[in-house]
């Protein structure tokens, strides 16, 4: 049990009060023959506070890997609302700035971004690793600040453009949670669950933040 989420401070001032508190309702459940003695209803208390501290530590340990996955997914989820978003909704010609300064000119109509939301770690390196090899790093410069920002993208023969995302935030996690990553065979089960998080938050910003995202450009799809 990790001091993170269950302090020395709670053990003190909560689970052990409540072990003494749970003597009177001994009482009254468990037959007194069975409690004559103090020490064996202090006993109970504390196998009883026990479970209980054992339980408030496993809502912690869920609440913080939820909350880790559902911040993550804000972060990234603003990326489309964000400069991408509004480039994507304006009407000036955008600027790509491939390898070999291969330089493209695309009107943002002309652009379809396709969102990849793995559903496990091994998911998304494999989805990470397909993308590298099928698509290229290009840059955007935005002429209001000067400031380019890179996706992955292929251009097409007809002069269109289509940008591959996915969140590469996710593989931030292992070093937030060492432990859960540690072990090959408990953390591709972790990662489902915490990647679960991930895509539903993003679903939900997708409905929340609706007037601010080009949806027929962006394809949301699981792998």
């Amino acid at each position: 049990m990790s001091f993170k989420f269950f302090s020395f401070k709670d053990l003190i001032f909560s689970v052990v009060p409540t072990a003494a508190s749970y003597e009177g309702y001994l009482q009254d459940l468990i037959p007194m023959g069975i409690l004559e003695n103090r020490f064996t209803e202090l006993g109970f208390g504390v196998i009883l506070s026990a479970i209980f501290a054992g339980l408030f530590y496993r809502d912690n340990v869920a609440s913080y890997k939820k909350s880790l996955a559902e911040i993550l997914a804000t972060g990234y989820f603003m990326n489309f609302t964000g400069r991408l978003g509004r480039l994507l909704q304006g009407n000036t010609p955008i600027t790509f700035l491939f390898p070999d300064n291969r330089e493209y000119e695309v009107l943002p109509q002309q652009i379809k971004v396709r969102v990849a939301l793995p559903t496990s770690m091994a998911a998304l390196r494999k989805h990470s690793h397909g993308i590298n090899l099928e698509s290229e790093v290009a840059y955007i410069s935005q002429s209001t600040t000067n400031e380019p920002f890179w996706v992955r993208a292929v251009r097409k023969e007809d002069g269109s453009l289509t940008i591959y995302e996915y969140p590469r935030t996710l593989f931030a996690l292992p070093r937030y949670l060492q432990k859960e990553f540690d072990d090959p065979k408990k953390s591709e089960k972790s990662s489902k669950k915490l990647f679960k998080y991930f895509n539903a938050k993003i679903e939900n910003s997708r409905i929340t933040h609706s007037q601010d995202l080009p949806e027929k450009q962006f394809v949301f799809n699981h792998v």
